[in-house]
């Protein structure tokens, strides 16, 4: 019997002891092994919780859990902006708002344009038709073929903005090579222009007045938002000056009361003032140009950049572990900018269709 004691008592302490070396061999990393480093990179550290309501209305609630989590030897402190939830809460409220108008008699429907055969650029208009009929809207595809010419786009694009069926038109970009595209998005009606890319929509963004904003830049500052990013007086950098992401972002963050700065090719120092921004936006669509060690802590960064690295996989302009590592929330690539960049052209879509009403 005593014997038997003195056994239970030495395996138990041999437990204890293994348990011990468990935990000091978790606290050392030991040698970065790169393969498994990649796989760990974009793994959101989050539990997601959602709660539907009624019709269409969501709440989303995203806890954040960073306790030992690390990638590539990086204790991870960034809260992971889930863009595929938010994008699930903005679908919903489209969803009720599309009802709505159904109850007035009033079917919202949206045409996208396609010109040529772009693998991506039909992913892309696949995936938007997908999204809008899943939300009540009647999604419409127009397919032209790479040698259609100025003219054709342009007689479609005049006959879809008289069609009062249609509330909102895409032409998805980029278009072929021989294309005038500023002429193209200029005769897209602005009360239809739902990616926010007409002269009109644009300057009303300018005036702090905005009818539609483009989707993107929408999107980054609803993320910013479902992060409890404070805007207002926040120090912004904005990196790259498209006038599909990067302008109407400088202008949206500074309607939002921020201080701004555009960077661009010929920025100098851009280093040092990336290292100064309280939020930063990588829109320049160059892999990871923006490094981890820039990061201010506790900042906001939101990668706008989606690449392709020597290995195939997706990533953004923004080197993503290191800098996970120091901001204090950021969006994952993939999932993070882009499904928001689709959910704001359903809200574009559907805010169309309420304005006819008055």
């Amino acid at each position: 019997m005593v014997q038997g004691s003195v056994r239970v008592v030495q395996a138990r302490r041999r437990q204890r002891q293994r348990r011990i070396e468990r935990r000091v061999d978790a606290r050392d990393p030991g040698p970065v092994d790169l393969d498994r480093q990649r796989r760990w990179i974009g793994i959101r550290i989050r539990i997601r919780i959602g709660i539907r309501i009624g019709i269409g209305i969501g709440i989303g609630i995203g806890i954040r859990i960073g306790i030992g989590l690390r990638i590539g030897g990086r204790v991870v402190t960034a809260t992971v902006l889930d863009g595929k939830l938010v994008a699930a809460l903005v679908k919903d409220e489209v969803r009720a708002r599309t009802q709505a108008l159904a109850a007035r008699g009033v079917t919202v429907g949206l045409a996208v344009v396609l010109v040529g055969d772009d693998p991506a650029s039909a992913v892309y208009v696949k995936a938007k038709t997908k999204d809008a009929r899943e939300c009540g809207i009647d999604a419409t595809d127009h397919r032209l073929p790479a040698d259609t010419s100025q003219a054709g786009l342009l007689a479609l694009v005049a006959r879809l903005g008289a069609d009062p069926r249609v509330h909102g038109i895409l032409v998805q970009l980029p278009l072929p090579k021989h294309f005038d595209t500023d002429a193209i998005i200029a005769a897209i009606p602005p009360h239809k222009d739902v990616d926010g890319l007409h002269p009109e929509n644009l300057g009303r963004v300018a005036q702090g007045k905005p009818r539609f904003t483009a989707c993107t830049p929408a999107g980054c500052m609803r993320l910013l938002a479902h992060g409890g990013v404070t805007v207002a007086g926040a120090s912004a950098v904005v990196l790259g000056r498209s006038v599909l992401v990067g302008k109407p972002m400088a202008l949206l963050l500074a309607n939002a009361d921020a201080t701004v700065t555009l960077c661009h090719s010929k920025t100098r120092d851009l280093a040092e003032r990336v290292a100064a921004a309280d939020i930063v936006i990588a829109a320049v669509g160059r892999p990871e140009l923006v490094r981890g060690a820039w990061i201010k802590p506790g900042a906001a960064v939101i990668d706008v950049g989606i690449n392709r690295g020597a290995d195939g996989k997706l990533i953004g302009d923004v080197e993503y572990a290191a800098a996970a590592a120091r901001a204090g929330v950021i969006t994952p690539v993939p999932g993070g900018v882009g499904p928001m960049t689709r959910a704001c052209l359903l809200e574009n879509t559907v805010r169309a269709a309420e304005l006819t009403l008055g």
